[in-house]
This record gives structure tokens, C-alpha cells and sequence, in this order.
């Protein structure tokens, strides 16, 4: 399976981050126009989540940056699915800039 990396910086704190992100992921449906099977597990205390749908894998990490937050998403396509990489990668970016700022 291909990985690639999204990355995005926010201006808030990583903890700020983490519940925005958590927020994203819980209550809205963007996330399903990828798969509709999706579940995320989220780790409080590492301020982690784990994206798992059908047909992908993802994880998500916040990290301190000098002026507030750096989010990575680290996806896992299958190998039938890697010529939507960037299409994949476009949406993450616009959703994540949309939710974090």
C-alpha cells in the first residue's frame, strides 16, 4: 500500500488542534464522501487518531510548532486506489484548512 504525508500548520495550540480535529471527525460527514464505512479512534493522550475505512488506513498526530500546531496525516492506500492519490490529498488539505484555519 502507498503512504503518503498531509501536512497542515494551525495557528492554534495542539490541544486546541486535537479537539477541532476531534470535533471534525465526529460531527461532521466529510469524512464519509471518502468512505462511508469509516471509524476513527481517537488517544487523548497522545493526541493521536486512527482513521480506518474500507478501502484506506490513516493516522493523524499533532505536533508543537513555534507559532502553534503541525497536524500529519499519514494515509495508506491500497494500490488500486493510488492514481486518486492527489485527489485524496487535495481533499485533505481543503477540509483540514476549512475546520483548523
Amino acid at each position: 500500500m502507498p503512504k503518503f504525508t498531509v501536512e497542515h500548520q494551525s495557528n492554534s495550540n495542539p490541544q486546541d488542534t486535537f479537539v477541532k480535529l476531534k470535533d471534525f471527525f465526529t460531527k461532521t460527514n466529510e469524512m464519509k464522501k471518502f468512505d462511508p464505512k469509516v471509524e476513527c479512534t481517537f488517544n487523548d493522550a497522545t493526541q493521536t487518531c486512527h482513521i480506518k475505512g474500507s478501502q484506506f488506513k490513516a493516522d493523524v498526530n499533532i505536533q508543537t510548532a513555534t507559532a502553534g500546531s503541525k497536524v500529519n496525516v499519514i494515509v495508506d492506500l491500497p494500490l488500486l486506489l493510488s492514481p486518486f492519490k492527489g485527489k485524496v490529498q487535495d481533499e485533505l488539505t481543503k477540509m483540514l484548512k476549512k475546520h483548523l484555519g
